[in-house]
């Protein structure tokens, strides 16, 4: 080894290790209470499968390698300490799942290192991973047992072997990777671009036909693979196409669900834009900028000196195709959740980077610009990181509601939520008279009578995120009725008076950044607001139906 390299290893490794207590801190954050849905559904696929006489795992929203993937390490950790409770219980099939994400997200930062470097130079390469390992989102999807960090990895290697030029030693592997990331999320296919984008750009006359078989040989490999390690995406595709429609049509809007109403009427494209700086900060509009600038760089050659396009630019076509494309599609979708936006976070960084160093440069500020962008990014991070340094609040707000309410009385919570009290250690919601109520329901004077008959005759209210009146409160056409009972609740009008508050904002020096003008998802898995409310005037039926009425 070169002794020039000694230093540079050493610090991408220091970053890289910094990466990894990121990610891998606190990974039982919740105590097993599995609060993201998506999880849920992984966690039990894992238990519903067993090798190899059931392997079929009945959920098709994600492929089926990352169910056998963490049903092998559930195994093995079976077979190493004789207890089955790794691929029985949910809250340690978790734990499972989201040590994976947390080992994928963090070797994607010496990806992103590699990646810049052979596009834009060490000093880039060295700001790309820096961001890249404080960047928000990445640390908060590695510490869920869902696709996102194990999809971004994929994309970062399929991204750098298509940087390099393709030999028959290249088709093999991008045909492994492609095949490996179909097999993980069906929609891991947009993947394809960046390897399609390579290959066209490096074709040449001279070697038409070795290409097209190398090419032919490479989707045949990619086929071959997708069905051993996804099979029953065939065996069983029926379900596989119900599961396509149901989720294209829910992205598309054109199937209604109760938790996309929160992207009634927001703007394609400024709406993600907006979210990217709760996902990154400032790199976020840094990183955009760079890749307008990067493309209209490529576009002016292009125009100028149209031969010179592929030998001059066609490193940077290949790494700037997937996050445009990416974004245009993605951006049009009515289902904006924060987590489409995961897989370009890597291009930011690096975009971001690059920029950041051209400033320095042509200023000559010797890092002023980059260390201060990055001083930014990494207090941002901090702040976002001390939510795991907390107890989560929904366990927090059971405590005290065990504590607090007395047993037999009439809890109030709402569905489509995680209802609180949790079923904790000497405790149980069995305690309590628990009543659910529907919330999302149309509404109506049926539902009006409904609300009122319940608030009159519960003792407390919990709600125990910003999920329903986050968004119902701002829909005053298609829920009058809901969004003035809201209003009304939160101001005391209903005769319900908050008791307890329980909320985990980012905050670091003790100034904390309240996100809940962020994407829902951003916040209600991991650091809800939790509020309680008593039912301190008893109001009768009528009197709540005319505060409503009154107020509407």
């Amino acid at each position: 080894m070169k002794k020039s390299l000694i230093p540079l290893i050493t610090i991408i490794s220091l970053i890289t290790m910094t990466a990894a207590f990121l990610r891998f801190y606190n990974l039982n954050w919740d105590a097993g209470f599995n609060f993201h849905p998506d999880e849920r559904n992984i966690a039990a696929a894992v238990a519903r499968i067993h090798f190899f006489d059931k392997l079929n795992p009945e959920f098709f929203a994600y492929g089926s390698l990352p169910i056998y993937l963490i049903r092998v390490v559930g195994d093995t950790l079976t077979w190493a300490t004789a207890d089955t409770s790794w691929v029985a219980n949910w809250g340690k099939i978790n734990l499972i799942a989201r040590s994976i994400s947390a080992l994928a997200s963090t070797l994607t930062i010496p990806l992103i290192f590699l990646i810049a470097n052979r596009l834009f130079g060490k000093t880039t390469a060295i700001l790309s991973s820096i961001i890249a390992t404080f960047t928000v989102s990445l640390i908060q999807t590695a510490h869920f047992g869902v696709t996102e960090s194990l999809l971004t990895f994929q994309l970062t290697l399929i991204t750098y072997f298509s940087l390099k030029r393709f030999n028959s030693l290249n088709y093999f592997i991008i045909a492994i990777l492609l095949a490996v990331s179909f097999a993980t999320k069906t929609s891991a296919i947009t993947f394809s671009i960046i390897p399609a984008a390579s290959l066209l750009l490096q074709l040449k006359k001279s070697n038409l036909a070795a290409s097209f078989l190398n090419l032919l040989s490479a989707i045949s490999l990619i086929a071959l693979l997708y069905i051993l390690l996804s099979p029953y995406t065939f065996i069983d595709f029926e379900k596989f196409r119900e599961s396509m429609n149901y989720e294209f049509g829910v992205v598309r809007g054109t199937l209604p669900v109760p938790y996309t109403l929160q992207f009634t009427n927001t703007i394609p494209y400024l709406y993600q834009l907006a979210n990217l700086l709760w996902q990154m900060g400032p790199v976020a509009i840094l990183g955009t900028t760079a890749i307008i600038l990067l493309t209209t760089k490529i576009i002016k050659t292009t125009v100028s000196k149209p031969k010179s396009l592929i030998s001059s630019h066609y490193l940077l076509i290949t790494f700037l195709i997937f996050p445009i494309a990416y974004f245009v599609y993605i951006g049009s979708w009515h289902t904006k959740f924060i987590r489409y936006m995961v897989p370009i976070l890597p291009f930011l960084a690096i975009a971001s980077s690059w920029l950041l160093t051209k400033f320095d440069e042509k200023l000559k500020t010797k890092f002023i610009f980059s260390s201060g962008i990055a001083t930014v990014t990494i207090l941002w991070a901090l702040a976002f990181f001390s939510i795991y340094t907390r107890p989560q609040t929904r366990i927090e707000a059971s405590n005290w509601i065990y504590q607090n309410i007395p047993e037999k009385s009439t809890v109030l919570k709402e569905h489509w939520d995680d209802g609180l009290p949790l079923n904790l250690p000497n405790n149980s919601p069995a305690d309590y008279n628990m009543v659910e109520l529907t919330i999302y329901d149309q509404d109506s004077n049926s539902k009006l009578e409904y609300l009122a008959q319940n608030l009159q005759n519960a003792d407390y209210l919990v709600i125990s995120s910003r999920r329903l009146w986050g968004t119902l409160i701002n829909l005053e056409e298609k829920y009058p009725i809901t969004s003035t009972y809201y209003k009304l609740l939160f101001n005391g009008s209903l005769g319900y008076k908050k008791k307890a508050e329980f909320s985990s904002y980012p905050s670091l020096l003790g100034i904390a950044v309240n996100d809940n003008s962020s994407e829902e998802t951003f916040q209600v898995y991991d650091h809800p607001t939790v509020i309680i409310f008593a039912n301190t005037e008893r109001f009768s039926t009528d009197t709540i139906k005319n505060i409503i009425n009154n107020a509407n």
